[in-house]
């Protein structure tokens, strides 16, 4: 039995949204969301700090390590540290509630939940974030927050990450977020958590290159 012109060609523009949509979702590019960032000429030295959930499988001394590696093949254009200590109260979150990354039922960004739980992170840990400027002489505080899952069965992994940037007065200056997931042909569980460790590393390096910090 044929079938209809008509049903062939809703078909085709199913799959068209369809696409359409996986690509929007699975982009590699940050969304930027907000930026207010001092002039260039007025920042100095700038400090890197990584949050990681507390279930991570990757210790936090291997995200600043790889991180600090990868910034170290760059021309600093501003002086940029990464911060290695683990500081439990500011590095960690222990929920989803905790996150910086919100989404809906149906997968669409909350940026007002998301700036909402960075604010009260910024008021609850106030004392402790100041002492970071203090202590190693910053202009800005990048906070870095990713987090991914892999799949061995399936050779797949998935992550998502905030990239938030406050100023002295602990305002956001910054906000970036982005989703990803890749196939990969990669069984192992170590490899594919060094492969995902890289591929969130690289997001971090890039949006610094894009923000004219390192070339």
């Amino acid at each position: 039995m044929a079938t209809h012109p008509y049903y062939n060609r809703f078909r085709i523009s199913v799959i068209i949204l369809l696409i359409a949509i996986y690509v929007s979702c699975s982009s590699e590019r940050p969304k930027e969301l907000h930026e207010d960032l001092p002039k260039m000429k007025t920042i100095k030295k700038i400090a890197v700090m990584v949050r990681i959930p507390s279930s991570s499988p990757i210790e936090y001394a291997r995200y600043t390590k790889t991180l600090q590696a990868m910034i170290a093949g760059y021309t600093q254009k501003k002086e940029l540290m990464v911060i290695s200590e683990e500081l439990p109260a500011l590095s960690v979150f222990q929920s989803n509630d905790d996150r910086f990354f919100q989404t809906s039922l149906e997968g669409e960004f909350l940026y007002y939940k998301a700036t909402g739980i960075v604010n009260s992170y910024c008021f609850k840990n106030k004392s402790e974030l100041q002492s970071l400027f203090e202590k190693y002489g910053c202009d800005l505080l990048i906070i870095y927050e990713p987090y991914g899952v892999v799949s061995y069965g399936m050779g797949f992994m998935d992550y998502d990450s905030v990239m938030v940037i406050v100023n002295k007065e602990l305002k956001i200056t910054y906000f970036d977020y982005n989703h990803d997931r890749k196939e990969t042909n990669e069984f192992s569980t170590d490899v594919l958590w060094d492969f995902l460790l890289n591929e969130i590393n690289t997001r971090c390096v890039n949006t610094l290159i894009d923000l004219g910090f390192i070339k």
